[in-house]
């Protein structure tokens, strides 16, 4: 039996030539290819022409893997089986400050939603539809 690691690149050669989003599958390979230490202190953000955008959780990572860069794009064109990368950039992750919580009612006294502080809309109507439903038990 071979491992999932040996045959998952063999897999996704073949949707890379079936002409897959080239982003997408670099995006998939990276854990595979880098390892899941580097995966676990990293993540691939987007294509940018032939640079693939990763970020990383600190500074002293940043210089290992830029150092080390050559060969992961070499590995990264292997495994994807066609020549899709020239170079890596890395760059270390802005951390975010935590969002205020706001009042539960404005000054006009209307409550305000909760959800509004989701900042992504597909996970804020999920969180609203799942309220909606406990709420309705």
């Amino acid at each position: 039996m071979e491992p999932v690691s040996s045959i998952l690149p063999q897999a996704y050669r073949k949707l890379a030539g079936q002409a897959a989003d080239e982003e997408a599958l670099l995006l998939s390979l990276w854990p595979v290819v880098v390892g899941s230490r580097v995966a676990a202190r990293t993540r691939p953000i987007r294509l940018f022409g032939f640079t693939l955008i990763v970020e990383t959780a600190a500074q002293d990572w940043r210089k290992q893997l830029a150092q080390m860069s050559g060969d992961i794009v070499t590995r990264l064109n292997a495994a994807a089986g066609k020549a899709v990368l020239k170079d890596l950039e890395f760059r270390v992750a802005v951390k975010q400050a935590p969002i205020p919580p706001r009042r539960a009612a404005s000054a006009s006294g209307h409550q305000q939603d909760e959800a509004e502080q989701i900042p992504d809309a597909h996970l804020r109507r999920l969180y609203r539809l799942s309220r909606k439903r406990q709420q309705g038990k």
